[in-house]
């Protein structure tokens, strides 16, 4: 799995391999939700971890599977990437724009 920070959204708009997922550690943003969505139409699957139901809410749909996390706790993290495995298969990238995964590791 690999992992893209500061991501910019013209590199992470398309379609992954037919194998692999997507997590996007939501920042609360408009441009997240918008990439979130742009990714979903483009057909990868789409997993969207934010750290409340407030940065979930903007990109809920039947296409993206939403989890709230403590972001900042090992353990869900750990959870979240197990069941965005379940959902939508390997996990190939984990997008964090903010760095919200780095700041935790700091």
């Amino acid at each position: 799995m690999t992992q893209a920070k500061g991501a910019d959204m013209q590199n992470v708009t398309g379609a992954t391999d037919l194998e692999e997922s997507v997590i996007v550690v939501l920042d609360g943003t408009a441009a997240t939700a918008e990439m979130v969505g742009e990714m979903t139409r483009a057909g990868t699957r789409v997993t969207a971890v934010g750290s409340s139901f407030r940065d979930v809410v903007a990109v809920l749909s039947g296409d993206v599977y939403v989890m709230v996390a403590d972001l900042a706790d090992p353990e869900q993290w750990d959870t979240a990437v197990l069941r965005a495995e379940r959902r939508n298969g390997p996990v190939g990238r984990v997008l964090d724009p903010a760095g919200v995964l780095a700041a935790r590791a700091a």
